[in-house]
């Protein structure tokens, strides 16, 4: 077995070496941040670039520039240098019973099923974080608010921001009995444009589903409109109307019969939720981001 180190350790080091001199200003400025010399800075950076083939950096006595080369290379080189510091950092917060706070935004029903167990039990593993939890259905400029974690249904427009899949749950459409005595219970697709829909959200007009290999749009129209999913479940079984409704609403509602299922032969698209946040989070935050990651259910994160 060879007892050299490999080239890509002494890649890394480098990357690292030349990130800190990035962040430092100069090779002088990055040799006494990480105490080393100058001359031993200077060959790491020199490594990088005869293994890269361009140089990264113009310098002399006076002056340090980065190269266009060196200005796309800091960037894989400052990322891998904070992973590796936020590591250690959540390696530390392990050695002793972490602190902080989180302040994380979810709906109100989404929120009440499934994040509000979970933060329930995340308390009882970091009693000493302190949450801060909002519950509404708007989505909120996390910035702006202070928000570091937020739980929202996808798919996600914002490139600024950071998203892990919490779930992927079925969907299916559902009505009551009493509902289908008064209007039908509808035989075909075609059908389903004559029913009486709980609308939501308040800007659905439409509806993508599968049927026969082939996708469809189904119009959706109804007397109720709401804002809220705790709202159309309560007007689905008030037999207000139909709706698409997730799994997680509809399977027990669906075994005792409060609930019966239209077309199982149309498929409607699973609903995503996600975890948000933005690119860089304090400990305590990732702490509870990834608590909640290893808590999703099995095939839906």
């Amino acid at each position: 077995m060879s007892t050299h180190p490999s080239p890509i350790l002494d890649e890394l080091r480098a990357m690292a070496v030349f990130a800190t001199v990035v962040r430092s200003g100069s090779f002088s400025a990055g040799a006494r941040a990480l105490g080393l010399t100058r001359a031993v800075v200077s060959h790491h950076v020199a490594s990088l670039e005869a293994k890269l083939g361009v140089p990264l950096a113009q310098r002399s006595t006076r002056s340090f520039s980065l190269t266009p080369a060196g200005e796309a290379f800091r960037v894989h080189c400052e990322r891998m240098l904070d992973e590796a510091q936020d590591g250690i950092r959540g390696m530390e917060l392990l050695r002793a019973e972490p602190r902080g706070e989180v302040r994380i935004t979810c709906s109100h029903h989404f929120g009440q099923r499934r994040i509000l167990p979970a933060l329930l039990a995340f308390r009882r593993r970091y009693p000493s974080i302190r949450l801060h939890v909002a519950m509404n259905d708007s989505n909120v400029d996390l910035v702006q608010a202070g928000i570091e974690l937020a739980v929202r249904a996808g798919p996600l427009a914002d490139s600024d921001l950071v998203a892990r899949r919490l779930v992927l749950e079925p969907t299916m459409l559902c009505a009551s009995p009493a509902y289908l005595r008064r209007h039908g219970t509808p035989a075909t697709v075609a059908a389903l444009s004559q029913q009486r829909w709980v609308v939501y959200p308040p800007s659905q007009r439409t509806l993508s589903a599968r049927h026969d290999g082939k996708t469809i749009e189904i119009p959706v129209e109804g007397d109720i409109v709401t804002d809220s999913a705790a709202s159309r479940l309560a007007f689905v079984l008030a037999g207000e109307g139909i709706a698409r409704l997730p799994a997680y609403d509809a399977a027990a509602l669906l075994a005792s019969g409060e609930l019966v299922r239209v077309l199982p032969e149309v498929e409607t698209a699973s609903l995503e939720i996600f975890l948000v946040h933005s690119k860089r989070i304090g400990p305590s935050a990732r702490l509870l981001r990834d608590f909640l990651v290893a808590d999703a259910p099995e095939g839906e994160g």
